[in-house]
């Protein structure tokens, strides 16, 4: 796992509040920053966000 790009994705995703616009602000695809999200969550064993249609927040 990368995790510095893992982190650089959460911390863009938390502060936009979007997967989509916070892939984006990181310069990566909305399907990489998911991937490296679900990664860091595999290894904390934890949801770090919880997920509506419209937002994200932390969990």
């Amino acid at each position: 796992m990368d995790l510095v790009g893992a982190c650089r994705a959460f911390l863009s995703v938390m502060e936009r509040g979007s997967f989509t616009t916070g892939a984006a602000a990181a310069r990566m695809s909305q399907p990489v920053a998911s991937r490296r999200i679900a990664a860091l969550e595999e290894l904390f064993g934890e949801r770090l966000f919880e997920r509506t249609s419209r937002r994200v927040t932390l969990s």
